[in-house]
């Protein structure tokens, strides 16, 4: 077994898994994550649902959640989180690997044939990239322009 910080030891892998199992508070995280991630998922179909699709932003993000919960374990079971980090690092890195593709395909369809490729790199940053602009600020910094 690989992981992303290096190899896993199954062995010491496994004695980890048998001391945090027998540990309330760790169990007790697990299972709130659970809950949390189950509701959020709840959330964002009654949004989905209702068309309130700029509403589901707002909830929490469910991969945030999770790394938030293994970063918290302590280094004591370093081995569990290479195990965890790797195994989630992949469906991670697939996932944003689709996405790319699909929104690349989207963007430089037919009636854009002539994106060059940094224009097409421009958009598909654009388009995976959450970034919301402040426009106050940026209205406040504008000078405004003077009639002759």
């Amino acid at each position: 077994m690989t992981a992303v910080a290096g190899v896993v030891s199954q062995p010491d892998l496994e004695m980890e898994l048998t001391d945090i199992a027998d540990k309330d508070i760790w169990v007790f995280k697990f299972k709130c994550l659970t809950a949390t991630l189950e509701d959020v998922a709840r959330q964002k179909a009654i949004l989905a649902q209702n068309h309130q699709w700029s509403d589901i932003e707002y909830l929490p993000k469910q991969d945030q959640l999770v790394f938030e919960t293994w970063n918290a374990i302590p280094n004591t079971y370093i081995n569990m989180k290479k195990y965890a980090f790797g195994v989630l690092s992949i469906f991670g890195s697939t996932y944003v690997c689709e996405q790319v593709f699909s929104n690349m395909n989207y963007i430089k369809n037919k009636y854009r044939s002539r994106l060059t490729d940094d224009s097409l790199q421009a958009c598909v940053k654009m388009k995976v990239t959450y970034y919301s602009p402040d426009v106050q600020t940026l209205c406040t910094e504008v000078q405004e322009q003077k009639s002759h």
